[in-house]
């Protein structure tokens, strides 16, 4: 075995023994090391993978949580599935590598087409993917899901085999015409059906489908309207349900830039750019599960709700969403993340580098005003307890994010907290319904993960795999962090 700077732990198998015997031994001794080399055949064996610079985002494919994303500074995408013999998740295919590091993911994969996702980096531009017919293959033999027995996806897509990386270039092209690269000769030749490094480097990647202009600065944060609907049993019927919307952000140095474009990805069109909301970096991005808002959050300390017009309220005008309320000092120091309850569109949290967490709760004024009210604060601590006098300094949240799964109170749901330090706890927290005023329970711990389960860097992102909120099984969660690691873990709620 050994170690290369990509990021993987390399295993090589001996085919072929040297023959034992006197007269094999005295001829031995006369061979050079390249003779006495050439009587072995080693073969390569599948890796362990893995990012090998701080894994920025990651997220799940939006349909049905059938595999995780992740991007990394390491400049690649990478796409991990189950296997259905043993508990065990690998990677089976690299859609981007890139030039720039990677700093955002969204997956837009839909019942009408599947395996698509929307990347940002550093390079001022969003770049859209879909899968190939090698991936569905893959994934088929991996854990048996993805396409049907004719191994095709059981949508109307048009699917390529694989993609070429251009020698000069960035983009992956569907074809090899234009310059792709020398390495078009196929998959590495192997005992296993496990991918080799090489092939996902190479033979794995997905074709880019078109880029979105419109950015002046790096790409900072991505949100889909698709990736907040992590309960699946949780149905809306709200008038835009149905519509496919990208948000992202990048790096602001000025106001002008401190601004979110709303992207339609299939028309490749910038519906909307929502300014006047952020002063600096807008950190993070959460749509409602319904469609309705979208909450942003930022170096500025704001939280910012924009609202979803009403269809009756659009008449004459283009644009989609209003800045509907802002808190202009919601926490005392940088809004690392903020998100919404999958199941209830009116409740959502935000975390800080001050250590607290808030839970906030959207309300309609008489007035026909929105209104964004507080209604719970804690800071979460290592032995589970919300003393805000505590006299240890108080650890920066650096990620959260709700359960699809509810509490066996329905009043109550489960919050998942990352933090800067690494360390990973759930805690119970109250959730209004739109019908029920409940009373507001203290927060409490319900989990905190073993420290050497945790992460040793801070936590850059949490995501729940989508799940039906009625599963008696185990959920499971991800996260990635700035110790270059992605961690996935089965929770019984």
């Amino acid at each position: 075995m050994g170690h290369a700077y990509g990021g993987a732990l390399h295993f090589f198998s001996c085919e072929r023994d040297i023959e034992d015997g006197n007269s094999n031994n005295n001829r031995q001794n006369v061979m050079t090391v390249e003779e006495r080399s050439a009587l072995v055949e080693w073969r390569a064996q599948p890796c362990i993978t893995g990012h090998f610079d701080e894994v920025t985002d990651l997220c799940w494919e939006a349909l049905g949580g059938n595999y995780l994303i992740s991007v990394s500074n390491d400049a690649t995408c990478r796409l991990w599935a189950p296997m259905n013999t043993l508990d065990v998740w690998i990677e089976i295919s690299r859609p981007q590598v890139h030039g720039y590091s990677l700093s955002a993911v969204t997956s837009l994969s839909t019942i009408d087409h599947k395996h698509h996702l929307v990347t940002g980096a550093d390079e001022k531009e969003l770049r859209v993917f879909d899968g190939t017919n090698s991936f569905l293959r893959m994934l088929y033999l991996i854990s048996r899901q993805g396409r049907t027995e004719d191994n095709t996806a059981n949508d109307d897509i048009s699917r390529v085999d694989r993609a070429y990386m251009p020698s000069l270039g960035l983009s992956n092209k569907d074809t090899a015409a234009d310059g792709a690269d020398e390495d078009t000769s196929g998959a590495s030749a192997s005992s296993t059906l496990l991918p080799l490094e090489r092939d996902l480097g190479s033979i794995s990647l997905w074709p880019e489908t078109r880029k979105l202009y419109g950015h002046n600065s790096e790409i900072a944060r991505l949100a889909s309207t698709l990736s907040a609907r992590t309960c699946i049993s949780t149905v809306f019927s709200t008038p835009y349900i149905d519509q496919v919307l990208v948000a992202s952000s990048t790096k602001a140095r000025d106001v002008n830039t401190a601004n979110i474009r709303i992207w339609d990805v299939d028309r490749n069109k910038c519906l909307q750019i929502l300014q006047g909301g952020h002063r600096s970096t807008v950190t993070a991005l959460s749509f409602s599960p319904d469609g309705t808002y979208l909450a942003s959050s930022g170096k500025d300390r704001r939280l910012c709700l924009w609202k979803r017009y009403a269809p009756e309220d659009s008449s004459g005008q283009n644009d989609l969403f209003f800045l509907a309320s802002d808190v202009k000092s919601s926490h005392k120091r940088i809004v690392w993340c903020v998100h919404f309850c999958p199941y209830e569109p009116t409740v959502l949290a935000s975390g800080s580098r001050d250590g607290t967490i808030k839970l906030w709760r959207i309300v309609g004024g008489d007035d026909g005003t929105t209104n964004v009210n507080e209604y719970s604060k804690f800071i979460p601590t290592l032995d589970g307890s919300t003393n805000s006098t505590s006299k240890d300094k108080a650890e920066a949240v650096t990620s959260l994010a709700f359960s699809p799964i509810k509490s066996s109170d329905t009043s109550r749901g489960i919050l998942a907290i990352g933090l800067e330090n690494g360390f990973l706890q759930l805690w119970y927290v109250t959730v209004f319904t739109r019908s029920d005023e409940c009373k507001i329970e203290p927060p409490s711990l319900a989990m905190a993960f073993d420290v050497h389960f945790c992460h040793i860097g801070a936590v850059r992102k949490l995501a729940w795999r989508p799940t039906v909120d009625s599963d008696n099984g185990p959920s499971v969660l991800a996260s990635c962090s700035s110790d270059n690691g992605c961690r996935i873990f089965s929770v019984w709620l």
